[in-house]
């Protein structure tokens, strides 16, 4: 059973008219009078209770159950990421052992974080830089799980001809595209058609 849940017990006694019972538990928790038995919110660690049911009628019988909590845990996927500046990421924890299953999220380093989990790199880094991703139970704050994102720097601007420049002759003119690459992203940025004139040195 997570944190927070509830379990109904019922006792059934036989060999009497009275078929009433007094309930009781050894542990943590809360029991009510008919038996419906409630978690604490979290545990330390996964622990274990009983719940006992006495007949009335004879109070040398009785009949017990054992009532397993389990701990909070947090997981957080992925557990790592690696982007370019500008790119996105979206984290998402998984919270076990509560019926509160929030969380919290914190970031250390560059970049931001949204409170669902989406991660923004910066524009632009200079060199390579990670930032830290925390998912904490709201349930029980001791309770979290780290991711790490790698920003990597924008690879070295490079203008190259997609089209050869053919021989040309002093004067005239000929067509042919260029195309950058790396850098950072510009709208500006692009293939372009220009005409060249070849020119005596």
């Amino acid at each position: 059973m997570n944190g927070g849940g509830s379990q109904q017990f019922t006792a059934t006694v036989t060999g009497s008219s009275n078929t009433a019972v007094t309930w009781s538990l050894a542990g943590v928790g809360t029991l009510s009078t008919s038996g419906l038995y409630t978690a604490p919110a979290t545990v330390a660690s996964q622990t274990m209770v009983t719940v006992k049911a006495r007949s009335q009628a004879d109070s040398t019988k009785s009949a017990s159950a054992t009532v397993t909590i389990n701990p909070v845990a947090v997981s957080i996927s992925p557990l790592s990421a690696t982007l370019n500046g500008g790119s996105t990421q979206q984290f998402t924890a998984t919270v076990t052992g509560s019926a509160n299953t929030a969380v919290a999220w914190a970031l250390t380093g560059v970049g931001t974080l949204s409170t669902s989990g989406l991660y923004t790199a910066p524009a632009s880094v200079a060199s390579q830089t990670t930032a830290t991703v925390k998912a904490t139970s709201t349930a029980d704050a001791t309770k979290s799980a780290t991711a790490t994102v790698t920003i990597s720097p924008a690879a070295a601007l490079a203008i190259t001809t997609t089209s050869p420049l053919p021989s040309g002759q002093v004067g005239s003119a000929h067509s042919t595209t260029f195309a950058a690459t790396g850098g950072t992203a510009s709208p500006n940025r692009s293939s372009q058609a220009v005409d060249v004139i070849v020119r005596r040195g």
